[in-house]
């Protein structure tokens, strides 16, 4: 199951820049109000320390010269000189605003303190005081730190953070030295933590505020401006792009009031030459689009008329051959072409070429090309006459100065003879058990000269034998490691060729499928095109059941085979075979064929009549009187012929004989 994909609600600049000024104005405000906060503390630390050490020498200078030092405090809570000093003391608390005030000394070994006197300004406070701070001993769990410095011989103050029954706050500790300069007594001075907090706050305060307001103000000042110089352009560039979106191939009217800050008016003047550069290319791709329609509805039709000149695919069957081609333009249209068509007097033609370039160009040429061969060789030409003829007047139409390759020739299916020229086109395949390369006098290609001296060559096919002509796009097909299809593997796809069964389509169709898997999905870059015929040597002839057929017969076996006297017996045992069909066996139609091959002559009689196998019948003694009724006729041609068979095929019966050709 797909997972959708979340995306996040789009936040407009100045949204953003808002929350943007909002975050850095909180952490602005905590960073700076953490730093006061603590800045605010030190100072006030700072002053009380310069405070209790005033107080501190204050009380030191009563006790050594006013209160005569700790032995007056001492005699009586009641003397004048213990009254004095609790009085003293409360008013410097009141002044210093101290939450208590006391003077003892510390017994580190027990460990204890014995007070001599405390105070607070606090009326509560200071019973609590009375009670608890004059002349007694109070035993400790422990010495804190900064009495421990006094008594080892520290002056300066020291500081201790107290949370206890009489409350929470900073002691200060000071020493108290008699005039002999002996630690006598420690004197304590308690700030309450509310007390110090309120000042600490009260600075604070003082500090921050004037801080915070400053800070809101230019950043107020600050989102202004960038929302007049960056947030508003940039909005009025997105909706001309949204107005442009909508209609495209009209530019947008110029941005006006763009503040002069230099990327914006960059962003401007590129989006402004985007504009104008969009409009007009989609102004021209209109056009083009407009164009290729029409070029593609012209070469749709281009394709279709090369397909009727030169269909992708045809198949051409007589009764001594067969014929399959097939072609395959790189583009729509393309320069390669074959031909294939009977002559009058039965032989067969075949042609097939290569216009150099590709496209309509080539496509065109290759029209003219093609149906000037065809003229030329319907009009009886051989097939070098029709090359040079055609050469001579595509080179005086050749404004592009093109070139064709091309191969023509005619096929004789009564013989197997075949005629060819080769005006600068591949080397054609002999098509037989092991298929090897033929390879003519190629010839220069046509339109290349006006003189092409092309002349013909002959081939005489055997029955089951043929040729394969194919243009340079098959043996230069790539695949995707770059590779030629080459000579070799053509001849590999061919290789399975069989002389008994092989036929033309199989011959291309293989070798057309042997090219498309060696190019592996590659596209073509050149033209391709295979032709392919095989003459099969067993051309028959229609002929009347009649015995005046005997005359045709005679011509067609002397045709083949010339007139000897193996021949001449030969045509004794058509002559008993013609009159058993037309006397006895009810036929309407009838059909001959004749070839030499392999030092036999071969004749082969077709007809619907009855089933009938002289091969099979029995040799029966018979009258001299009887013998006129068939048997003699069957006996000769027994006797005549080096072997007989006989079908019975799509109701016809099939009777093929073949007699020896000695040499002569």
């Amino acid at each position: 199951m797909e997972k959708k994909m979340h995306v996040k609600k789009p936040v407009s600049i100045k949204q953003w820049i808002t929350r943007a000024f909002l975050i850095i104005l909180i952490l602005s405000v905590m960073v700076s109000a953490a730093a006061n906060l603590y800045q605010a503390y030190a100072n006030n630390m700072e002053q009380d320390e310069e405070l209790m050490t005033i107080c501190s020498e204050n009380i030191q200078n009563l006790l050594n010269h006013q209160w005569g030092g700790l032995e007056e405090l001492q005699k009586s809570g009641e003397s004048e000189t213990y009254t004095e000093a609790r009085r003293v003391l409360k008013q410097l608390c009141t002044n210093y605003d101290l939450d208590y005030l006391y003077i003892y000394s510390v017994d580190p070994e027990v460990p204890s303190r014995y007070y001599y006197l405390g105070v607070s300004p606090d009326e509560a406070k200071d019973r609590v005081a009375q009670t608890e701070m004059t002349l007694r001993y109070r035993p400790v769990a422990e010495i804190l730190p900064a009495e421990q410095a006094l008594l080892d011989g520290a002056r300066e103050l020291q500081h201790e953070r107290v949370n206890n029954r009489l409350g929470q706050g900073v002691t200060w500790f000071a020493p108290y030295y008699d005039k002999n300069d002996e630690l006598q007594a420690l004197i304590g001075l308690d700030l309450s933590r509310a007390q110090i907090w309120q000042d600490t706050r009260e600075d604070f305060l003082n500090d921050i505020i004037p801080f915070v307001l400053a800070l809101i103000v230019g950043l107020l000042l600050l989102q202004r401006m960038v929302s007049r110089n960056i947030v508003t352009p940039i909005g009025a560039i997105s909706n001309s792009m949204k107005r442009f979106a909508q209609d495209s191939r009209r530019k947008p009217a110029p941005l006006e009031e763009i503040p002069p800050l230099k990327e914006i008016c960059e962003i401007s003047e590129s989006y402004e030459k985007m504009t104008d550069d969009i409009s007009t290319y989609i102004n021209n791709i209109e056009s083009l689009t407009r164009e290729k329609m029409e070029t593609d509805v012209q070469l749709g039709v281009a394709r279709r008329i090369q397909y009727g000149l030169v269909p992708e695919t045809k198949k051409l069957d007589g009764d001594s051959f067969n014929i399959y081609a097939i072609t395959r333009p790189a583009n729509e249209v393309g320069g390669d072409f074959y031909d294939c068509f009977q002559l009058d007097d039965s032989s067969v033609c075949i042609v097939i070429g290569d216009v150099s370039g590709k496209g309509i160009s080539a496509a065109i040429s290759m029209a003219m090309t093609k149906t000037v061969i065809r003229e030329k060789l319907l009009a009886g030409l051989s097939p070098a006459d029709t090359l040079n003829q055609t050469n001579k007047e595509f080179c005086s139409h050749n404004p592009e100065n093109l070139f064709v390759t091309a191969f023509a020739a005619i096929l004789s299916p009564l013989t197997g003879e075949l005629r060819y020229a080769n005006a600068g086109h591949t080397w054609p395949v002999l098509l037989k058990e092991s298929p090897v390369f033929l390879e003519p006098e190629s010839g220069i290609a046509l339109g290349m000269f006006e003189n092409a001296g092309l002349t013909d060559h002959t081939l005489v096919l055997s029955p089951g034998q043929g040729i394969l002509l194919y243009t340079d796009g098959v043996t230069d097909t790539v695949n995707p490691e770059k590779h030629f299809f080459g000579t070799e593997r053509l001849l590999d796809a061919v290789k399975g060729f069989s002389e008994k069964t092989g036929t033309a389509e199989e011959v291309v169709l293989g070798l057309n499928r042997a090219v498309i898997a060696f190019s592996e999905g590659n596209e073509p870059f050149d033209d391709t095109a295979a032709l392919a015929l095989v003459y099969t040597g067993t051309l028959r002839q229609s002929l009347p059941v009649a015995l005046s057929s005997f005359d045709e017969i005679k011509k067609i076996v002397f045709a083949a085979a010339g007139n000897t006297p193996d021949t001449r017996l030969a045509l004794v045992a058509c002559d008993e075979v013609l009159s058993n069909i037309v006397n006895y066996s009810g036929a309407s139609n009838l059909a001959f064929s004749c070839e030499k091959q392999n030092g036999l002559l071969r004749v082969s009689f077709s007809d619907d009549g009855s089933p009938f196998d002289p091969a099979a019948t029995e040799t029966v003694e018979k009258e001299f009187d009887l013998l006129d009724n068939g048997g003699m006729g069957l006996s000769l041609i027994r006797q005549s012929a080096a072997s007989i068979q006989y079908e019975r095929k799509n109701e016809q019966n099939i009777l093929t004989l073949f007699f020896t050709l000695h040499e002569t």
